[in-house]
């Protein structure tokens, strides 16, 4: 078991997370969805809101400040804020909760199995109603297409269907283990002490085989072959709108370089008051000028993107205005970032630069926020990066950046999701066909319909 430790000498609370490098991106196509089963079978509803009365009572006595928890994309994490005179039988339960001993009581209880299933079910349901998450998949479906599941946290109706407990037993034995996990705490404790409590209690835990399989594939770069183009008429956008997203593959941060590049990229680009912000507003034709325009990188393991994304008016011909936008933002303004040394200033650098270390100081200050960031860097295979990245921020400027775009943008292929509404869709619809749009709806937005 890895151990991340973060002493904060003027705080009086302690944080705890424990996460093994699971969930979605440990997915194969028959066992999409098992992960968030197990989550809601171990803490009889979502790990974030344990249910009554068990776990919640075991977790209650601990008067916790704060719960957080559950299947993510690369890990299946618990973690609680509380004060620091409870910091043992904090230890304890989080023993209890992952036991050996305790799963194979519930996960004999098949009334509670069967809860759990139709639980996930609803939100998978609520997903498909869901048109940002909607979109998303949908975007992923094409971005990941060499397995889409392993971006998928809720999974598939038809595995969640079939699921029991010898395959909930199966996936929890294999990697809920000692040596796929770790402890990351900050706050208010002494470190030689905490070191001690641990090896009583989880050096005991027999080390299992390593779950994660040696030819496990890296999703391509670029993600597609050929740039695609999708619609989905949501009739949540204004009448007269239209919502564009423009979706790469982007760096895992294993890529430390491009990581933090991306990191400063997004940082200098959605200040409001930017070059870029700025010149977008003038590329666009007159009236279908960007609104809440910005960049997203969203790291992950193995399956990183950095979306460019905005609303704006759509014009007499909204596939023109989508086609205007997309050469703007990719065919002239990243590109003269990534050839022009000027596009953004010394002072805009440091600027930049200030802001991120000042979050990731107010992370390093705050328990809950450190340690869920020291397992974010565990899970995506950086702990090394732990309390380095101020210096690493120091030293990313207009070459990194430069290099980022150039590998990530210029040479990189997109997936363009437009959200229109019905009407205005409805509409448009032979342009937007012509042009080689695909249809996107709740019966092909995912991978598994």
């Amino acid at each position: 078991m890895t151990v991340c430790l973060n002493p904060i000498e003027y705080e009086e609370d302690i944080s705890i997370i424990l996460a093994y490098r699971a969930g979605a991106n440990s997915q194969t196509a028959s066992t999409a969805g098992l992960f968030k089963l197990l989550e809601y079978v171990l803490f009889n509803g979502p790990a974030a809101n344990p249910g009554i009365p068990e776990p919640a009572a075991a977790i209650d006595v601990l008067e916790a400040e704060n719960i957080i928890g559950g299947v993510g994309i690369d890990r299946f994490e618990f973690g609680i804020m509380f004060k620091k005179e409870n910091l043992i039988p904090a230890l304890d339960t989080f023993l209890y909760l992952f036991s050996l001993e305790r799963r194979e009581f519930i996960l004999a209880q098949i009334d509670g199995i069967e809860l759990a299933k139709r639980s996930v079910l609803a939100l998978i349901q609520n997903e498909t109603s869901d048109n940002d998450l909607l979109s998303s998949m949908a975007i992923n479906n094409k971005l990941f297409s060499k397995a889409p599941f392993r971006t998928d946290i809720l999974g598939a109706e038809n595995v969640l269907e079939k699921a029991d407990a010898a395959q909930l037993n199966n996936i929890a034995s294999s990697w809920l283990v000692p040596n796929n996990a770790c402890i990351s705490i900050s706050g208010a404790f002494d470190s030689s002490q905490v070191m001690n409590l641990i090896e009583e209690r989880f050096s005991l835990l027999p080390k299992a085989k390593n779950p994660w399989p040696a030819n496990l594939a890296s999703f391509p770069k670029p993600g597609v072959t050929k740039p695609i183009f999708l619609v989905l008429p949501d009739s949540s956008i204004p009448a007269d709108h239209i919502q564009i997203e423009m979706r790469y593959r982007g760096p895992d941060p294993k890529d430390t370089t491009s990581y933090f590049a991306a990191l400063m990229l997004e940082q200098l680009v959605n200040e409001p008051t930017s070059r870029f912000q700025t010149a977008m507003r003038k590329a666009m034709p007159k009236g279908s000028e960007p609104e809440n325009l910005r960049i997203d990188y969203v790291p992950a393991a193995n399956s990183s993107w950095i979306g460019v994304q905005s609303i704006m008016p759509a014009g007499k011909k909204p596939a023109d205005t989508v086609f205007a936008f997309k050469e703007a933002v990719r065919g002239t303004e990243l590109y003269m970032i990534k050839a022009n040394p000027s596009y953004f200033s010394a002072t805009d650098y440091e600027q930049a630069r200030q802001a991120l270390l000042e979050e990731i100081m107010a992370i390093q200050g705050d328990p809950l926020r450190s340690a869920c960031h020291m397992a974010s860097l565990w899970s995506w295979g950086i702990p090394s990066l732990i309390f380095q990245e101020g210096d690493i921020i120091m030293k990313t400027g207009q070459k990194e950046v430069s290099q980022f775009v150039d590998i990530y943008v210029q040479k990189n292929l997109e997936v363009v999701m437009v959200r229109i509404d019905p009407n205005l869709y409805e509409a448009n619809k032979k342009s937007f066909s012509s042009y080689g749009f695909e249809t996107v709806s709740a019966k092909n937005a995912f991978w598994w319909r």
